[in-house]
């Protein structure tokens, strides 16, 4: 950890503990008298916060208290030693989150900038994070679907790595879903039938619909619950040629079964489709950020053959001879010759305004469809000496095709399932609380992932977006095409038989947690795809990797401080969930990761106040694309400061506040570097005569082998949210999210300016009827957010206007 950064966790430790003192002029408002300090109590003796009578949570303000999430094991989440959020419906619907992107209004650490913009995954620390549904870790969602946020009752995102119990997962971060349940508000299940249902219209045709039922059922004497759960999407958007489309359903029973016995079932299924992969804006220039001016123009030489709907693999190099291909890489004297196939033709050359609602989609061709299956089941024993023993078992399938005319497609096809038992208790030794789980797991994942990026038949500045999609700027449509040549065809299985722990000890106001995870995997993989020419090599590899954290606390009067060390060894799989067979054979497909943190929390006011701190460095593994072997395997490492506060000031009013400060970095990589998207004004190309063709190189040709900075997340990001509720009559909120500029990270690239974007929202009731009405992007502020990796120096995406949503509930 840096100078600064212990300077700024210092300063930052100050000021947080004088926020009690100075909210302390709020308490004579409070109905009840303050809490009587946990610290005081004797060590082992239940504690308690006692929220302020007569102020209920109406817009989800208050933090949650306890949480299993983070170690398995319930913990205040005030004293849990890492940065975690929770995020309850209520706050979802006041805040109107409708997507994982945004969260950045809630969860500090979460810019989430444009992977294609499809809000499939979150951005947790810089790096792309992982979804888990009741604690399993799901199939990653690299923008096949977006994550069905609406369909949780309570989302919780973590900062650093999963529990041992729930697998060896990256550090960065992930997201943890809990579905709808009929679980009653002080009832164990609800008395009776409850329902919702919602109609929401807005802006660019969006037109959505959700229905919520929860149903008591008594099975002889054992109580349980049914709550059912769906969604129906058929919308236009802010993008001309999407028209995204999804349907949700979801079911979760729970029951006890006598004393002892409890048991919880759910699923979930989800199809998409319309919710195109979008690049945005290509032949990006820092004129055309900073003055709208977008150059129009044709290529001189024609590529697609006469009649044709686009350009094949076969007719791209017969006609150019991969001339259009330009491998710029300086360092080893490969420099980049124009042609009539690159160059545009100076009588179509001409400078426009773009509209940023203008963007790189092919309606009618581009396809991004997916199907996801998740079932999820536990049975769980009680014992008199209040241990639990669990069995769990998950399930998770994904099919999706996805097609970008500029030359990229993907099919995946795969299955994760996953069993788990565990044994948890609590053991009182005097003075010491010690609370544990040990467990094991068996996991299992088949995937077939296709793609065809490694032809190189492609073009992201070929088409004049002034003008849109031709036939000349299509690329490689492998769907409807018999028995089409994908470049790779990855056919994997993994299995995964672990073995964990997890312990925490408490003794008085000291607490220590720790666990480990031994996982054993074995690998098999094969690509059968064109760029092996009919070399098919099967590797099989087997890899016994042990992943460990520790963390230690000191609660004081006014606030837990802590700090926690881990490093965690997990899969680095491709978009699909394949492994690829030319990293089994070195062991690069087993990736390190690592985490060091300090923090701290306080809450106050009988729980009406909640604030954090934290400062982290951490390090992460990942597999870069397209893959290129062994050396495929990168690494980015991440430091930062994250301060977040939650307050219900009165029992109407409440505020929350962010604060992230964070850099990040691709460390060096052997070999030839990561790949890359070069825009032509960087390789040397004069004028328009690079946009007819794709430039692209490796990093360690350009010259950035000591690594590079990563400028497409902010260096500062923060909100600030007020809400306004009159007895559950009527509400207002409103609130700012702030990003610092981002970018590309090549010397010269592309900057892109800060932005602040305003939200707004009123809701009133009349019986059983409330009206919500919100408003993102108040002041309709134009900006840009950064592609993701490979395309960070080349296209960026507009971000989305003005939006207004209306939604009717009706609830009985």
């Amino acid at each position: 950890m840096t100078t600064r950064l212990l300077r700024s966790m210092l300063l930052g430790g100050v000021a947080l503990a004088a926020i009690p003192a100075a909210a302390a002029a709020q308490t004579a408002q409070a109905a009840s008298p303050a809490p009587a300090d946990p610290a005081a109590q004797p060590a082992g003796e239940d504690t308690t916060e006692i929220v302020v009578t007569g102020a209920p949570d109406l817009s989800g303000v208050l933090q949650k208290k306890d949480s299993s999430t983070l170690f398995g094991i319930d913990k205040p989440l005030v004293d849990t030693p890492r940065s975690i959020t929770a995020v309850s419906e209520e706050l979802l619907s006041r805040y109107n989150i409708k997507t994982v992107y945004d969260f950045t209004a809630v969860a500090a650490g979460t810019y989430t900038g444009s992977f294609f913009g499809v809000p499939g995954s979150i951005a947790i620390r810089g790096t792309v994070a992982d979804n888990y549904f009741n604690g399993f870790q799901g199939i990653a969602n690299y923008a096949n679907y977006p994550t069905p946020v609406d369909a949780a009752s309570d989302v919780e995102i973590v900062r650093g790595p999963p529990s041992p119990i729930y697998g060896s997962g990256q550090v960065g971060g992930f997201l943890n879903l809990t579905p709808k349940s009929a679980r009653g508000d002080k009832t164990k299940y609800v008395d009776s039938v409850e329902g919702v249902v919602t109609s929401t219209i807005g802006s660019y045709k969006q037109r959505e619909a959700t229905a919520d039922l929860a149903i008591p059922i008594t099975i002889g004497d054992n109580r349980g619950g049914l709550a059912l759960y769906g969604k129906i999407e058929d919308s236009n958007s802010f993008y001309r040629g999407m028209s995204p489309k999804s349907q949700v359903g979801q079911a979760s029973f729970a029951t006890d079964i006598g004393d002892k016995w409890t048991l919880d079932l759910s699923y979930q299924y989800i199809h998409s489709s319309g919710y195109l992969k979008n690049i945005g804006w290509n032949r990006v220039t820092q004129d055309l950020i900073d003055n709208g001016n977008y150059t129009a123009g044709r290529p001189i030489a024609q590529i697609v053959a006469p009649g044709a709907a686009s350009i094949t693999t076969e007719q791209y190099y017969a006609q150019t001879g991969g001339s259009a291909l330009l491998f710029y890489a300086p360092s080893i004297g490969a420099t980049v010759t124009p042609n009539d196939f690159t160059t545009l033709d100076p009588a179509t050359v001409k400078t426009v305004k773009l509209s940023p609602r203008t963007t790189f989609l092919d309606p009618g061709v581009d396809i991004n469809e997916a199907t996801a299956h998740t079932g999820y089941g536990s049975l769980a024993r009680s014992f008199d000496d209040d241990s639990v023993l669990k069995l769990q078992s998950f399930i998770n399938t994904l099919d999706s095709d996805n097609y970008q005319s500029y030359g990229f497609a993907t099919r995946f096809d795969a299955t994760v399932t996953e069993q788990r038992l565990t044994y948890s208790r609590k053991d009182q030794l005097g003075d010491l609380l010690l609370q544990s789980v040990v467990g094991a797991s068996y996991r299992h994942t088949k995937s077939r992932d296709l793609a065809n990026l490694n032809d190189f038949a492609l073009s992201e500045d070929r088409r004049d977006l002034s003008v849109g999609p031709t036939p000349d700027d299509r690329f490689n449509n492998p769907f409807g095409v018999a028995d089409y040549a994908w470049a790779t065809d990855i056919h994997s299985r993994i299995a995964d038989l672990a073995t964990f722990f997890v312990a925490d000890a408490t003794l008085g106001r000291v607490a220590l947690t720790v666990g480990g995870r031994l996982d054993n995997y074995r690998v098999k993989a094969t690509n059968t795809g064109a760029e092996v020419a009919g070399v098919f090599v099967t590797q099989k590899d087997r890899s016994s990797p042990f992943s460990y954290n520790a963390s230690l606390s000191y609660k004081a009067p006014i606030a837990t401080v802590y700090a926690t060390y881990a490093r965690a060894k997990s899969l680095q799989s491709t978009q699909g969930g394949s492994i690829d067979p030319a990293t089994v054979e070195s062991g690069a497909y087993v990736g390190g990761s690592k985490l060091a943190e300090i923090g701290i929390k306080t809450s106050q006011l009988g729980g009406r106040l909640y604030a954090s701190l934290d400062a982290y460095t951490q390090q992460r593994s990942y597999l870069a694309t397209p893959p290129t072997g062994e050396r495929s395997v990168s690494a980015v490492r991440s430091r930062g400061i994250e301060a977040e506060l939650r307050y219900l000031v009165t029992r109407s009013f409440g505020v929350t506040g962010t604060a992230t400060y964070q850099k990040v970095r691709q460390l060096p990589t052997d070999g030839a570097g990561t790949f890359i998207t070069v825009p032509a004004y960087l390789a040397g190309i004069p004028g328009t005569s690079g946009y007819g063709g794709y430039v692209f190189s490796n990093t360690n040709y350009l010259g950035l082998t000591d690594g590079y900075t990563l400028r497409t997340t902010p260096r500062f990001s923060s909100s600030v949210f007020a809400t306004y509720d009159a007895r559950g009559k009527w509400g207002l909120t409103g609130g700012v999210t702030y990003n610092s500029r981002t970018g590309g990270f090549l010397p010269g690239s592309i900057v892109l300016p800060r932005y602040a974007l305003v939200k707004a929202g009123v809701y009133g009731v009349v019986g059983p009827v409330r009206i919500d009405v919100n408003v993102d992007n108040l002041f309709d502020k134009l900006y840009f957010m950064a592609n993701s990796d490979t395309d960070a120096n080349a296209n960026v995406l507009p971000g989305v206007g003005r939006t207004v949503h209306v939604k009717a509930t009706y609830r009985f």
